[in-house]
């Protein structure tokens, strides 16, 4: 896979497929074995239990944009940093995210996720 290919990839399974709406994406890039693990808690999540988060995920962070930056991909893994914006709900304010991932693949779907992000108050509104 070239890193152009590894972008689109990155963007689609990241942006599109968890955009409100598009959540029957999701199993077009994710294995149903996917383990999924998220830096800021202390479990990993299933493939299902994360198409059930998705809705609460829009609820919290309302008109949320994303975009997909510095990826590079070696062998069966996509690393990539995404920079997200949107108004997060239970604080009222708008926040700033710094995303990282990275992907294991096997058989073109992503059969390992991990992830971690930062969260800033935003200074300026969306």
């Amino acid at each position: 896979m070239t890193n152009e290919e590894a972008r689109k990839f990155a963007f689609d399974s990241f942006v599109t497929a968890f955009e409100a709406g598009n959540e029957g994406m999701i199993n077009n890039y994710f294995s149903n074995d996917l383990k999924m693990y998220n830096h800021s808690v202390s479990r990993d999540y299933s493939l299902d239990q994360i198409k059930s988060a998705v809705l609460e995920v829009h609820k919290k962070y309302q008109n949320l944009k994303s975009e997909i930056k510095d990826v590079v991909v070696e062998d069966d893994r996509i690393a990539f940093r995404a920079e997200q914006h949107a108004f997060f709900v239970p604080d009222d304010e708008y926040v700033n995210m710094d995303v990282m991932n990275i992907y294991t693949l096997d058989d073109g779907k992503v059969k390992e996720w991990r992830l971690w992000f930062c969260q800033d108050i935003s200074t300026e509104s969306r």
